[in-house]
């Protein structure tokens, strides 16, 4: 009877254990590590930037050098290429799967080219080199975040027009630009996508860098300078920028010069004409001050975070995960800005990725030999480093299919050319090899 009772008592336990409803730890390892499963030699010419995939197509988008390549994620190879850039940075896609938008910097032009045979139907002026990009869907605005801007007395930078102006004496002696924030400033220009039109550029104080949007009609964008997430609401600003229009085309405004597109939206080879953006002036100590509703909110890091690269969003939770120049992740609550979690993760993050299936979140880090932070989140506020997995030098982009759970890096081999060596103690020249420039497939 006492061995029955032992016997009876093992087998309940066994079958609690495995009916258990709970996690397992959050620091236990995957049980199925992730690993470098393939490569795909893509080649191209030029350096690189973000990548961005489309799941429901099995499409990889990558802006590399003067085009974009895109690759099918289910052979790996080219399926096409945008031309026709001087520099693509970023790009973005619309829901309905018809366009998609690149950023190309030295033209300072955002290109707008059809997904279904990959050529550019339009182009859209913005401010001075833009690089990283959002769409809302629910408002059709497209922002586009550029470089410093520089404003004096009636100078606007690309001649955009100018809708408000600088307080000239500010108050307590203080400079605007200098006190108490001072720094840099940059530009984010607002896109009407259903018309094809820049509406305006908004000067904003700080190092901005980049942008993404939690789908429900707020941005977040990045400032470096500052260790600050500023979130913006795309309906406010939306409204606000066509009120300020209406308000000056109500008073006559100066006439906007037109500016040549490379193609109309019909994509006929005629060149379209679209007008210049205004330039409205949101800055420290600038007259009159953004509308209230409309004015973006900062969220500001602790001193866990120092410059911040990088951020990726978990809309369902309300979290902000930020890649930061210091060796850290923070996640963040999306509202409050309050930190929640601080991890280690590797040198070099330049972009963080965040799978919602799977409940992981990457940092692609390409200093020092390059590696790729995993991060595990059991519950809304509960992360863990699960694994760190090498890489390649200077793989510092990523892009996170959901679809599959694959992670895509993008990296180059590098070498010297030894026809000629060095002499007198010279030290060797390191460049990319031509057409190694490759995809690293990973998964577990």
């Amino acid at each position: 009877m006492r061995m029955f009772l032992s016997l009876w008592l093992v087998v309940c336990s066994v079958a609690s254990a495995q009916l258990s409803p709970f996690p397992p730890p959050s620091t236990a390892l995957p049980a199925h590590p992730f690993f470098i499963t393939k490569s795909w030699i893509v080649g191209g010419v030029g350096d690189w930037d973000y990548m961005t995939m489309d799941p429901s197509a099995n499409q990889l988008f990558i802006a590399h050098g003067p085009s974009v390549q895109v690759v099918d994620v289910e052979s790996g190879t080219v399926a096409g290429v945008v031309k026709g850039l001087r520099e693509a940075h970023s790009v973005v896609l619309d829901e309905e799967g018809g366009y998609g938008y690149i950023s190309d910097g030295p033209a300072d032009m955002v290109r707008v080219f059809d997904r279904r045979n990959f050529q550019v139907v339009a182009s859209i002026p913005t401010g001075p080199s833009p690089r990283s990009m959002s769409l809302d869907a629910t408002s059709g605005l497209l922002f586009v975040v550029g470089s410093q801007a520089t404003v004096r007395g009636n100078e606007t930078p690309g001649d955009a027009q100018a809708v408000s102006s600088r307080q000239t004496q500010p108050s307590h002696g203080a400079n605007p630009r200098t006190a108490p924030l001072g720094g840099p400033e940059s530009t984010v220009t607002v896109i009407d996508t259903d018309r094809r039109v820049p509406l305006a550029q908004i000067v904003l104080s700080g190092s901005l860098g980049f942008a993404q949007g939690d789908g429900n009609g707020r941005i977040y964008i990045t400032v470096s300078d500052r260790s600050q997430i500023l979130r913006l609401d795309a309906q406010a600003i939306g409204s606000a920028v066509h009120r300020i229009i209406d308000a000056q085309a109500a008073t006559g405004p100066v006439s906007q010069p037109p500016v040549q597109t490379a193609a109309t939206a019909t994509n006929t080879g005629a060149p379209g004409v679209v007008a210049k953006p205004y330039l409205i002036d949101w800055t420290s100590g600038a007259r009159p001050a953004p509308p209230a509703d409309a004015n973006p909110a900062p969220l500001w890091l602790d001193a866990n975070c120092q410059r911040p690269r990088a951020i990726a969003v978990d809309s369902a939770h309300q979290r902000l995960f930020v890649a930061c120049t210091n060796m850290r992740m923070v996640a963040l609550n999306a509202t409050t800005g309050q930190t929640v979690a601080v991890l280690p993760i590797g040198f070099g993050a330049d972009a963080i990725g965040y799978d919602p299936n799977r409940g992981l979140i990457f940092t692609a880090n390409g200093g020092s030999d390059g590696s790729l932070t995993i991060i595990r989140q059991d519950v809304t506020d509960t992360y863990a480093v699960i694994q760190t997995l090498p890489t390649r030098q200077n793989a510092r982009t990523l892009a996170v299919n959901p679809s599959n759970g694959e992670v895509y890096i993008a990296s180059v081999i590098y070498g010297a050319v030894l026809n000629n060596p060095p002499i007198n103690g010279a030290p060797l020249k390191i460049n990319a090899v031509d057409s190694s420039f490759q995809v690293l497939v990973i998964g577990n």
